[in-house]
């Protein structure tokens, strides 16, 4: 073989185990943003607002990683990140999705918190008005007076617990502001039919 025929076939056979080696690296980049948008998604408390989607993603980290892992593994020769790759690129998705959903379900969430809310204050004005109605009602039959006054303990103290909900709402705590509201919504509702009951049967 002569001298360039040898130079030449060396250079090719560098060449290819150049092509080798670059082919078996980890997409470090992928794997990068993949972590960055699980990240995001754990910041942007997917967990809470989107539980199926945060858990969907973690498994398609988990899973890219895993195929990552399992290259490492194998001698640098017969390594193949595409598998690897293509996991990763599905799971930066996943996360992507995750964090999309869980913004957007905040937020209604927190439009439902807000509603609620202002239900809830209308029924406290409605409250308010049903006491003052019974407050003048003619007919006071014996222990009246004490009933009305528990009726409007109770009344005062469902009005206090709109300031935590309100301060939950603030916080940006929605979950637990829209489980205290709707609690507080039940018993205001329960009060006013009570006193529309009294008020019925009072004739007033």
């Amino acid at each position: 073989m002569s001298m360039s025929r040898r130079v030449g076939v060396a250079i090719v056979v560098a060449l290819m185990v150049v092509g080798l080696s670059a082919c078996a690296k980890p997409p470090q980049e992928a794997i990068d943003q993949a972590q960055a948008a699980l990240t995001t998604a754990g910041q942007s408390e997917a967990a809470a607002y989107a539980p199926e989607a945060w858990d969907a993603a973690q498994q398609a980290v988990n899973a890219a990683m895993a195929e990552v892992e399992a290259q490492n593994a194998k001698f640098a020769l017969t390594r193949s990140y595409k598998k690897a790759a293509e996991l990763l690129t599905a799971a930066q998705q996943a996360a992507v999705t995750a964090k999309d959903t869980a913004v957007a379900n905040k937020e209604q969430m927190r439009l439902a918190v807000e509603g609620t809310i202002a239900s809830i204050e209308e029924k406290l004005v409605a409250a308010d008005g049903m006491l003052e109605g019974l407050a003048t009602c003619r007919r006071r039959p014996k222990g009246f007076a004490a009933d009305l006054e528990i009726m409007r303990g109770n009344v005062d103290g469902l009005r206090a617990q709109l300031a935590d909900v309100q301060a939950k709402a603030a916080e940006g705590v929605y979950i637990e502001a829209k489980s205290m509201a709707e609690g507080l919504l039940s018993g205001l509702d329960a009060a006013v039919m009570d006193m529309e009951n009294v008020k019925a049967k009072l004739g007033c």
